[in-house]
């Protein structure tokens, strides 16, 4: 049996190829990992922010035209009414002495 010296010698090279594709394996692997999470974290804000611009719809009747386009009488009058209530609330920061001196 011999002992293959360029064989051995060869080993520090072999080596070090190696930890050099297993580092480069570790930074693939974590960049994937990077773009998911921001891919998630991207799709969470869009989410966020549709979910906002729905909440601040109003249900009912936004102007008079609404409400004069209604054919039947008691519709066209409860259209009003729900018209009118939504316009007579304050803003929700509005001082107490701008809503009558109420408190």
């Amino acid at each position: 049996m011999s002992f293959d010296f360029r064989k051995e010698a060869d080993f520090q090279s072999r080596f070090d190829q190696e930890a050099e594709e297993l580092a480069k394996q570790k930074e693939r692997e974590s960049r994937q990992t990077a773009l998911i999470f921001a891919l998630l974290i991207g799709v969470l804000a869009g989410t966020g922010i549709v979910l906002l611009a729905v909440s601040n719809r109003q249900s009912g009747p936004s102007d008079l035209h609404d409400c004069a386009t209604i054919e039947s009488g008691p519709a066209r009058l409860a259209c009003f009414d729900e018209l009118s209530r939504q316009q007579a609330t304050p803003f929700k920061g509005a001082p107490p002495e701008e809503l009558g001196g109420q408190k």
